[in-house]
């Protein structure tokens, strides 16, 4: 059992539980953060309610539903169809993605509280440099995600900030990057347990945040320190089921884990059980809210070699019952693998982690940025790409292969293409995908060349939740993102 993930849940503190809003008041008869925070150890266990919001809430199913639909390979059931219509939420999905907002806020908030109160603790000045660094960085993540999804959002970077107006993107980017910045220079070069941040978990998720801001030379050179670094290599994958070494449920720690947010079969995860059909060996449950079609181009361009493909998408299957392999129902006939499990307990017992951050993600960047930058692929990174495709392959990380991009012959603009879509391969199911193609000013094109559909302006951020409105005297209707 991944023990991290056990602890993160069970050591939680009244004060810093997870509430419906994050403007509520901390009733008075609750423990006061001053008399809680006095050691060492109130403060390090203080930092397991900036984690409880993402794990138990947004990140424990939602936000995938959400995210992974909108990408150009995936169709919705049920409630969850209208995502992929790309017309705009509807009531229950609105719903959801008001409860993800209440996560994300209520990690910030816990953050803030850990911020404010570690210093004063007697405790080596390093010691609680590095704690306010860990939930610094974790601020940085969630409103990471924030204002890639709403845009424009409220700000709160201290504990005693109550309401804040929808801050301009520039400002929330650029607590985005203090915050890493700060956590670059202050935690630990390797974890304490793994489930934790480094300072090279800070520099990835910076080198990722100057991608997405267009910043191409900072973000190859922090792809480049870590890189440099040496500290993580690529899982070598020769067949298959090899795949099971990097996403498998008992997998913990391995050479690519650059931060990971932890589950365990007691505190798991449920977006495995969103993803396959109910009777495969894959898990014991499942119920295939999401799926594709025969027809769908992105997955007909796949190669069927890749070996990523083989692992992560499949049509037919060995009933677990009978042994007997069967197709899946014509009404979802393609569905996806990447996250197995077969010991999980329950829906929500899938014991996998999810990979924010893995040594994969710091090569992509490093060969999009590196292009981007120079007007053309270097060598370098036509190798950082090359790596991604060799192991794909089954081919050894390092070393010429006969999958090997070429070394010549590239512009600009097609080597970022070809970068983009081997990061939709290798990150299939992480939730990125549609953020790329947002990044990139893809989403229009690719959706339409890829599916036929018409994405709508509405559907390309999503709502501020009602509750917030209402609530906050800094912003009103006319503050909501256009069709909501």
């Amino acid at each position: 059992m991944k023990t991290l993930a056990k602890l993160l849940y069970i050591t939680s503190f009244t004060f810093l539980s997870a509430c419906s809003g994050f403007l509520e008041e901390v009733p008075k008869d609750r423990m006061s953060e001053g008399n809680y925070y006095k050691s060492l150890e109130d403060a390090k266990s203080s930092l397991t309610a900036i984690y409880s919001p993402l794990r138990s809430g947004a990140f424990v199913g939602p936000y995938f539903l959400q995210t992974e639909i909108m990408a150009d390979y995936a169709e919705g059931r049920g409630s969850t169809l209208i995502i992929g219509e790309y017309q705009g939420l509807d009531v229950t999905n609105i719903t959801r993605v008001a409860g993800i907002w209440t996560s994300f806020y209520s990690s910030i908030r816990n953050a803030n509280i850990s911020i404010a109160n570690i210093p004063s603790i007697d405790a080596d000045q390093a010691v609680k440099n590095a704690l306010v660094a860990e939930a610094r960085f974790m601020r940085a993540l969630v409103y990471y995600h924030l204002v890639r999804h709403w845009g424009p959002v409220p700000l709160y970077l201290t504990s005693t900030t109550t309401e804040s107006p929808r801050k301009p993107v520039d400002e929330v980017y650029a607590s985005i990057i203090e915050d890493l910045q700060y956590g670059e220079q202050h935690l630990p070069a390797t974890p304490e347990v793994f489930g934790k941040p480094t300072k090279w978990s800070a520099s990835s998720l910076l080198a990722e945040v100057y991608l997405t801001r267009k910043q191409w030379a900072l973000a190859k050179t922090k792809a480049e320190e870590v890189i440099n670094s040496k500290a993580y290599s690529l899982v070598e994958i020769a067949s298959r089921d090899d795949w099971n070494k990097v996403f498998g449920a008992n997998v913990n720690g391995t050479s690519e884990e650059v931060f990971y947010l932890k589950f365990n079969n007691q505190y798991g995860w449920e977006w495995p059980t969103n993803l396959l059909w109910s009777e495969t060996k894959f898990s014991p449950f499942g119920n295939y809210v999401i799926y594709s079609t025969l027809d769908n181009k992105f997955l007909n361009n796949w190669d069927p070699k890749d070996l990523r493909k083989q692992w992560d998408v499949f049509t037919e299957y060995e009933n677990r019952n009978t042994g007997v392999i069967e197709k899946l129902p014509v009404s979802t006939p393609v569905q996806f693998s990447k996250w197995r499990d077969p010991a999980a307990p329950t829906t929500i017992g899938h014991a996998n982690d999810y990979p924010f951050l893995r040594f994969a993600d710091v090569l992509l960047i490093h060969a999009e940025a590196d292009a981007r930058a120079n007007n053309g692929p270097t060598a370098a990174g036509i190798e950082s790409l090359n790596k991604i495709r060799r192991r794909a392959y089954g081919y050894p990380v390092t070393g010429q292969s006969p999958v090997d991009y070429p070394a010549t012959g590239w512009d600009v603009e097609r080597f970022v293409d070809t970068v983009l879509t081997e990061r939709a391969y290798e990150l299939f199911m992480e939730g990125k995908r549609w953020l790329d193609l947002k990044r990139t000013d893809k989403i229009k094109s690719t959706i339409l060349q890829n599916l036929g559909k018409e994405v709508k302006d509405v559907h390309l951020f999503w709502p501020i939740p009602q509750q917030e409105i209402d609530t906050n005297p800094f912003i009103s209707q006319a503050d909501q993102n256009p069709g909501y």
